[in-house]
């Protein structure tokens, strides 16, 4: 015969249970919409883009310039007009995230995050793996 444990914790311990595990539901749904992506997911979804789609390089303009996914905006990372330019960004709708190898990425998704942004495509390997893949850039 199995018991309930929960039946036997004082109101008080039952409801900080229920808050933790609301919580961890909260952070698990939080992780299904912002999440890290291959090159190939990320070529599948230039190729299929979902409604809405912004396509973002986090690289300096001189990287930009020397090749980048087609229909993707400069928001340059280490710029001075970083913190507004992402302001500018839909929060429910979709942004594909990459840089040149992952780092300046993720400091722009951790940014993204704190801003309310909450579905980023995070193309974590970079531009540079999405070129040893053969797949195309635009200058």
């Amino acid at each position: 015969m199995t018991h309930c444990h929960l039946a036997k914790l004082p109101h008080g311990r039952l409801r900080g249970f229920v808050s933790a595990l609301a919580c961890l539901l909260l952070l698990v749904a939080v992780q299904v919409c912002a999440k890290d992506i291959s090159v190939k997911e990320a070529a599948d979804l230039v190729q299929n883009p979902p409604q809405g789609l912004t396509i973002v390089d986090v690289r300096t303009p001189a990287e930009f310039r020397e090749g980048h996914l087609a229909g993707a905006v400069n928001m340059d990372f280490f710029g001075a007009s970083f913190d507004s330019q992402i302001l500018s960004l839909p929060k429910d709708k979709p942004v594909l995230l990459y840089c040149r190898t992952g780092n300046r990425s993720a400091g722009a998704y951790d940014a993204m995050e704190k801003e309310g942004i909450t579905n980023i495509l995070h193309m974590n390997q970079g531009i540079t793996a999405w070129q040893q893949a053969g797949l195309p850039v635009q200058k």
